[in-house]
């Protein structure tokens, strides 16, 4: 699951918790047709594109009538002009797009939303005044859930010092760069494994990279483990030592998940400068920042992990504190649901802030 869906599914889920029977989700899937059976279980999930085809006219056309027969209070979109357009021609009560990464900034006019909701800080201040109202909501864990899982090590045994990452595998990832550290530590670390575990989005066009990356890898043998797409890798992530993200500056990631679920665990992460990553971990407090592309830089960096216990324990323990503090999907599902309210309230009552009422006609 991506960060885009990750993200809707914790967030409604919570919704669906505090508010059992006063929401009624409607999850629209146009390229990615794999749909988990957990959406089902909070609300509706169909997928209305072309199997192993990209999205066209008819789809766009399918999306609008399936709205327009839906009629609901509230449309929330990320990322694509299509989805505002037809927004803006069925004309809900309340249109939002939810933002992650800086790569999602200035693509096209925000007339017709009522409101951006912003994965973090620096989208955020990128695309304030461009909407009505702009909301800044983390991704957020459930603290209790990874830490009520048994770790699953894969086979290493407790001396092993396993560096993982959960991650879609995808080229801005650059998970090369990670399968390089490893390598470099094991000439002097050789209980160093790695663990990577993730998927290609199965969708139109894209490159299933997993027998890519594992032929990469093939100098670790039986040191490393690439587990393919997993559902839910709680257990997997409780039996790392180390956590990472090796993403691009290109990629511009948002806040991701695959450094807040470790942090969660006590896990210390070390990550690239892509984008939004240092709104997570801050470096030298509860992990390390490294540059892009820095194979030398992250292996040091991996490298005072292993061999410095008290530090190990110390940025632990800030991990675990700052995801208490700052990713909690319960107190985010709260912003969630406040925005929700305010925005229909203010079109209940007539004061909606909304931008451009004369395409809306289009």
């Amino acid at each position: 699951m991506g960060g885009i869906s990750q993200w809707i599914y914790t967030v409604c889920r919570e919704l669906h918790r505090s508010d059992p029977g006063g929401w009624d989700f409607h999850f629209i899937a146009t390229h990615g047709w794999v749909i988990q059976d957990r959406f089902q279980q909070i609300g509706r999930a169909v997928y209305l594109g072309r199997h192993n085809k990209r999205p066209n006219w008819f789809v766009w056309r399918r999306v609008a009538a399936y709205l327009r027969h839906l009629a609901p209070d509230i449309v929330q979109f990320s990322n694509l002009e299509v989805y505002l357009n037809i927004c803006r021609r069925v004309k809900p009560p309340v249109v939002i797009e939810r933002k992650a990464g800086f790569r999602t900034v200035g693509r096209y006019d925000l007339r017709g939303v009522d409101a951006v909701i912003s994965q973090n800080q620096q989208v955020f201040n990128a695309v304030e005044g461009e909407a009505p109202r702009t909301f800044l909501v983390y991704h957020g864990v459930d603290i209790k859930a990874p830490n009520s899982v048994p770790p699953n090590r894969l086979g290493f045994g407790p001396e092993a010092f396993v560096v993982g990452q959960v991650s879609r595998l995808g080229e801005g990832q650059n998970h090369e760069l990670l399968i390089d550290a490893v390598i470099a530590l094991r000439h002097h670390y050789p209980q160093v494994k790695l663990v990577l575990i993730g998927g290609t989005t199965p969708q139109a066009g894209s490159v299933d990279r997993l027998p890519v990356l594992r032929d990469y890898a093939r100098p670790l043998g039986e040191d490393a483990v690439l587990l393919g797409l997993v559902d839910e890798p709680y257990q997997y992530i409780a039996g790392f030592n180390a956590a990472t993200c090796t993403s691009t500056r290109g990629f511009t990631e948002g806040a991701p998940r695959k450094l807040i679920e470790p942090m969660a665990m006590g896990i210390p992460c070390v990550t690239t400068d892509s984008g939004a990553t240092g709104e997570v971990v801050e470096d030298g407090v509860n992990g390390f920042v490294v540059p892009d592309g820095d194979v030398d830089g992250l292996v040091q960096r991996l490298e005072q992990l292993i061999v410095d216990a008290e530090l190990y324990q110390a940025l632990s323990t800030h991990a675990r504190k700052t995801v208490l503090r700052k990713f909690n999907i319960i107190e985010q599902g709260m912003k969630v649901r406040s925005i929700y309210l305010t925005l229909l309230a203010e079109w209940t009552h007539g004061t909606s802030r909304r931008r451009g009422p004369d395409i809306l006609g289009a």
